[in-house]
């Protein structure tokens, strides 16, 4: 059957997809406190602390700062404008250096795994 052919495999997500979608979990994840997941958040009072990852690594939000602090009320909205800024390439030299270094761990556990089987 054609749709089970391995030429309908999936198509890799770009790292700015994923930086964008992870954001929307993010905001899902403040809006719905009870909900089960992975916060890059913390709220304390009525301030939010944050930072923003790709590939287990923070991105540089500020200068070097990768932890930001907004208050609670503004949180959604600035996450918003860097979901934004992310799909306009502000990250991209960022996001381009992650990327690269995920690529590299990927081809070296493939060949870890290639050893193994022999």
């Amino acid at each position: 059957v054609a749709e089970f052919q391995k030429a309908s495999a999936r198509t890799p997500k770009t790292a700015i997809q994923v930086v964008g979608a992870a954001i929307d979990k993010q905001i899902d994840l403040f809006n719905k406190p009870k909900e089960e997941g992975r916060r890059w958040f913390e709220i304390k009072g009525d301030n939010v602390a944050f930072a923003i990852r790709y590939a287990n690594r923070p991105l540089k939000l500020v200068g070097d700062e990768s932890l930001v602090v907004v208050p609670k009320a503004q949180f959604v909205e600035v996450l918003n404008a860097i979901k934004a800024d992310v799909e306009k390439g502000a990250f991209k030299t960022q996001l381009d250096e992650l990327e690269a270094g995920v690529k590299k761990r990927t081809v070296s556990m493939a060949a870890t795994r290639a050893s193994k089987k022999k």
